[in-house]
């Protein structure tokens, strides 16, 4: 338990940020998900429609400073080389 006043309101405070950034790191963590599950199941239509919504959450979570911007470009370029496999496989 807080001592005092400031510590009250640290602990409010990081209990705040500690939800959102869980929920935040779902989120993405889902989209991710999605889309390689969109490339195991090899639906051309499934892949681009996860890999737009990856794409989104994760634009969004760079702009939000959530994730470093690097790294949402590097785990863009890995899915959309991901996302490729399959088509190009099929073609």
């Amino acid at each position: 338990m807080p001592n005092n006043r400031n510590a009250a309101k640290a602990m409010r405070q990081s209990n705040k940020r500690r939800l959102r950034n869980r929920s935040a790191r779902t989120t993405l963590r889902t989209v991710v998900r999605k889309v390689h599950e969109a490339v195991a199941a090899a639906d051309a239509t499934a892949v681009e429609a996860a890999l737009k919504t990856a794409t989104k959450k994760l634009d969004q979570a760079a702009s939000k400073k959530f994730i470093h911007r690097n790294k949402a470009a590097r785990l863009k370029s890995r899915l959309s080389a991901l996302a490729r496999k399959p088509v190009a496989a099929k073609k």
